[in-house]
């Protein structure tokens, strides 16, 4: 099961590497070799080798792909080691962790170093300046002009920001030959927003391709549909209503479009809020968690300050899996398999 997992998240991980070229090999080289690494010294040390389950190789991408690209080598190191030898082999080792160890790995280091982990690059074919993620873009240009109105898109456009010229002729065609006879636009960037053609972490600029492989393991059932599909439902709904309230911009002004598309929430929601040791086992305990995740990360990306909030929810959502699934799990009699489900 890792190693699909893995495998899912090669084409986004390859087009990470297509977009922002050498640094993101480093980095991804760095966090995968690194984590493998310190699994090995683990398995010498308790005398049992773990390097076959995969879990230590799928830790190290993930963390990889969580960075941005001009990020120093020594970050995802450490991230990668305080994920192995804190977070996972200090608990038990593979299933007995209590949170994702790769979230805790690079939380561990957003907390630690958090101007290295904004060194952020412009990806191939995106102008090189500002190198500034379309949120970080947003909450820039919120703070200049105060309640500028309008989507987010609408916000970014009049701030300046610059989409690439593959956007303007996309978002163009289909606009003119498309929707022009429907009597509505799209807004410039969109394309982008899809591709990835903007400053970013490596793994959270391939929204098609992370949905591509998150369609597989949802039809294989490697995860459950209930936490991912809430999670991100229940942040669409809370960004499109509330979300322009802490800009002052009031109701149904949130973009939530926008919003789902940027930062690392389809690759938190598909690839980490649903692993199976870390998320509730029960079927209304993960419906609570997923509307919870939700919750969390609207109030931390537009309340709070620790980037767009999906790694801290997932982690505060871990933690809260335990009570989840003691408040959850139903008695049945005796004679019925004789203990709790």
């Amino acid at each position: 099961m890792t190693w699909r997992v893995t495998l899912c998240l090669l084409p986004a991980a390859g087009w990470g590497v297509f977009l922002f070229g050498l640094p993101a090999v480093l980095v991804l080289a760095t966090s995968v070799g690194v984590a493998v690494a310190a699994e090995l010294l683990s398995s010498l040390a308790f005398r049992r080798c773990t390097l076959g389950d995969g879990s230590a190789f799928l830790t190290g991408l993930l963390i990889g792909l969580l960075m941005p690209p001009g990020v120093p080598l020594y970050v995802p190191s450490a991230a990668s080691v305080f994920a192995i030898l804190v977070v996972k082999q200090s608990f038990g080792g593979l299933g007995r962790n209590w949170m994702n160890p790769a979230l805790g790995g690079f939380v561990f280091a957003l907390l630690s170093w958090g101007g290295a982990m904004t060194r952020w690059a412009a990806a191939r074919g995106a102008p090189m300046s500002p190198a500034l993620p379309p949120l970080e873009a947003l909450r820039s240009a919120l703070a200049a002009t105060g309640a500028a109105g309008g989507s987010p898109l609408a916000i970014l456009e009049k701030a300046g920001y610059p989409f690439s010229a593959v956007d303007a002729s996309v978002v163009a065609w289909i606009n003119t030959h498309v929707l022009l006879p429907l009597g509505t636009a799209l807004r410039p960037g969109v394309f982008d927003l899809l591709t990835g053609h903007l400053a970013g972490r490596i793994g959270e600029v391939s929204a098609p391709l992370l949905l591509a492989g998150a369609g597989y393991l949802l039809a294989r059932r490697i995860v459950r549909w209930e936490v991912p599909v809430l999670y991100i439902g229940t942040f669409g709904v809370l960004a499109g209503v509330f979300g322009g309230l802490s800009s002052g911009q009031g109701w149904l002004a949130g973009g939530p479009g926008f919003h789902i598309l940027s930062g690392s929430l389809i690759l938190g929601a598909f690839f980490m809020a649903g692993d199976p040791v870390t998320s509730p086992m029960t079927l209304t305990g993960r419906r609570i968690y997923g509307i919870g995740l939700g919750f969390l990360t609207f109030l931390l990306r537009f309340y709070g300050s620790l980037g767009d909030g999906v790694a801290v929810a997932i982690l505060l959502g871990n933690c809260a899996v335990p009570l989840l699934d003691r408040l959850m799990r139903r008695r049945v009699p005796a004679s019925a398999r004789g203990g709790i489900e």
